[in-house]
C-alpha cells in the first residue's frame, strides 16, 4: 500500500491517505482512499473517507471541463498507462495529481459547487443506498445516508440544495426505522435548516417534511400547533397538499435541482 502524506490546511481540505491494488482477482484495478476535512480552527476529528478509481477520477474531470472549461484549460489529467499500471512509483505519483486536482477544485467555488463533483462524492455510495431503500432494508441504508450527509456538509453550506435534499432523505429513512433514537434529531435540525430558505424548488420538501414531523411531534408529545397553522397558510396561498411520502418528494426534488445540466 502506498501512503501518501500532505500539510493540513485551514478550511476544506482533501487528501489522498492511501492507494492500494484491489484484490479482485478477474480485473485488478488502483484504489485510492480519499479523505475530506473541514477544518476550522482545530483539526477535524470526524473526516469523512471515500474509495474512489482512476476512472471516477478521470470522469470527475472531464464532467469539470463540459460544464466549465474556462476554469479547466490549463489543468491537466495523468494519462493512461498501457502497463506498469500498477507501478508503486506510478501510483504515487497519480495520487499526488488526484489530491492536486482535489485541492484546485476545492479552491474554486464554481467547481466546488458544480454537478460533477457532487456527483463524484456521492453518487457510488448513494446508487446503494438508495437500492437498499427500494429493498426497505432501512437499517442498512441509514449509515450509508448519514456518511453521505456527513460528507456533503463539510463540502458545502448548511442550506445548500445538496445539503438539504440529504438531510431530508435521511430523516426519511431514520422514520422509517421502529424506535430509532435520531429521528427527532434530524427532524429538528431539517426544520431549523429550511428557516430562510427561498428556493422555490426546495421548498416543494417543506410541506412533506411539515406532514412527517407532525407525525412524529405527535408521537413524542410534543405540540404540533404552529406546524399545522403553516400548512393551512400554504393551502390558503393555493399550495396543493398532496399525499406524497417525504422520500419520494426528495426523489421528485433531487431530479428537479440536482441533476439538471
Amino acid at each position: 500500500m502506498t501512503q501518501i502524506m500532505s500539510n493540513n490546511k485551514q478550511g476544506l481540505n482533501f487528501e489522498v491517505i492511501s492507494a492500494k491494488i484491489s484484490d479482485d482477482d478477474e480485473k485488478k484495478y488502483v484504489i485510492y482512499t480519499l479523505q475530506i476535512r473541514f477544518i476550522a480552527g482545530v483539526d477535524d476529528a470526524n473526516p469523512s473517507i471515500i474509495q474512489r478509481r482512476y476512472t471516477h477520477f478521470l470522469d470527475l474531470y472531464n464532467g469539470l471541463k463540459k460544464e466549465h472549461p474556462n476554469l479547466m484549460t490549463n489543468i491537466s489529467f495523468p494519462n493512461k498507462a498501457l502497463f506498469g499500471n500498477f507501478d508503486n512509483d506510478l501510483i504515487t505519483t497519480r495520487s499526488t495529481e488526484f489530491e492536486s486536482l482535489m485541492k484546485y477544485i476545492g479552491s474554486e467555488s464554481q467547481l466546488k459547487n458544480s454537478n460533477s463533483l457532487r456527483n463524484f462524492l456521492q453518487d457510488i455510495e448513494l446508487k446503494v443506498a438508495m437500492e437498499l431503500l427500494q429493498a426497505k432494508d432501512y437499517p442498512l441504508a441509514y449509515p450509508l445516508l448519514e456518511n453521505i450527509l456527513k460528507l456533503l456538509n463539510k463540502v458545502y453550506t448548511d442550506r445548500s440544495p445538496a445539503v438539504i435534499v440529504g438531510l431530508v432523505r435521511l430523516l426519511a429513512c431514520a422514520i422509517a426505522i421502529p424506535g430509532m433514537p435520531d429521528a427527532l434529531k434530524w427532524a429538528d435540525l431539517a426544520i431549523h435548516r429550511f428557516e430562510g430558505i427561498s428556493d422555490s424548488d426546495l421548498l416543494e420538501l417543506y410541506v412533506p417534511l411539515l406532514q412527517t414531523c407532525i407525525k412524529l411531534w405527535r408521537t413524542n408529545g410534543r405540540s404540533t400547533e404552529s406546524m399545522e397553522q403553516s400548512i393551512l397558510n400554504f393551502q390558503k396561498q393555493g399550495v396543493k397538499i398532496e399525499g406524497v411520502s417525504l422520500l419520494q418528494s426528495v426523489q421528485n426534488v433531487e431530479e428537479k435541482i440536482l441533476k439538471s445540466p
